[in-house]
């Protein structure tokens, strides 16, 4: 956190100014809070959540993909293949109460990108002129001579030796037919290829004395895994405490005195690191009360 704040965060949502030195701290009150004739106990404790965007790119084979190479002069893919990949993580926390103590999921079905379709190819492939049987390199080379006439017949337009009368909307409107039918046919050579992304939420409630969690496994060949499936990489998160927590502004009641004091749970800034075998995927500073510690403050203003 960069801006000074205090907070109090409690069931009834009441709030601690530091008026010395400026803090940087997340508080709330703990026991027994009563707010709007309601007494409720509190304890506050943090959710740590991490957002995972994970995308998949699906690679599907063109029917003519072993012949990209002789009539196109490119190398294609020669089947169909999936591989998972981590595009972004997010981590946060949250003062909202726990509701179990393992690491629990939550997955976003929406697709966040998409690039293509993982439809199959059309049946009838737009070479086919006639109901008469075509060996396959004779259907791969005429479409790759389409799709040369197809250039062809678009650098005419776009240079004005063609078509004296296509101008303006119309010119826009044929350019963007030629590109299309030229994708169609360039997708039977070099197949298809979708990327789509999907978000796994992670939320877990830290431990004051435990600082590692394997929260999840990841493969690039079925993405996110269980934490018990061995066969995949760990997705590790690790808190590491400041052990400084920030009191200065606030006066704290002592062994002697006997002034009315009130309980309060001050938060520790934490940062969170997020790794796997390849190193860090993500880092946030975020207060976490589970490392923090219970002190009570006087309240001077009151007499």
């Amino acid at each position: 956190m960069k801006t000074i704040k205090a907070i109090l965060a409690t069931a009834a949502c009441a709030t601690l100014v530091a008026t010395a030195s400026a803090q940087n701290f997340t508080a709330a009150k703990v026991g027994i809070v009563e707010e709007n004739g309601v007494t409720t106990l509190s304890y506050p404790q943090t959710t740590v959540t991490v957002d995972l965007v994970v995308e998949k790119q699906t690679t599907v084979a063109g029917p003519y993909a072993r012949f990209a190479q002789k009539y196109l002069g490119t190398r294609a893919p020669l089947t169909d293949k999936v591989t998972y990949s981590i595009a972004e993580a997010a981590i946060s926390a949250t003062d909202v109460a726990p509701t179990a103590v393992e690491p629990t999921f939550a997955e976003g079905s929406q697709v966040v990108s998409l690039r293509g379709t993982e439809e199959a190819f059309a049946k009838v492939l737009p070479d086919r002129t006639s109901s008469i049987e075509t060996p396959l390199e004779t259907a791969a080379q005429n479409a790759a001579n389409t799709i040369f006439k197809l250039r062809k017949v678009r650098i005419e337009l776009v240079s004005g030796d063609v078509g004296e009368n296509v101008y303006g909307a119309g010119l826009k409107a044929a350019l963007d037919e030629i590109n299309r039918l030229e994708q169609e046919y360039l997708e039977l050579f070099l197949g298809k290829q979708v990327v789509t992304r999907t978000v796994k939420s992670i939320a877990i409630v830290p431990e004051a004395g435990k600082t590692k969690y394997i929260l999840c496994r990841f493969s690039e060949q079925t993405g996110v895994e269980a934490a018990s499936n061995l066969s995949a990489q760990p997705i590790v998160l690790e808190l590491i405490p400041s052990g400084k927590i920030p009191t200065d502004g606030l006066t704290l009641k002592s062994e002697r005195d006997t002034r009315f004091a009130v309980p309060f749970r001050i938060a520790d800034n934490v940062v969170c690191r997020l790794s796997d075998s390849r190193g860090s995927i993500a880092e946030a500073e975020l207060p976490i009360f589970q490392f923090g510690k219970v002190v009570e403050i006087v309240n001077t203003q009151k007499k």
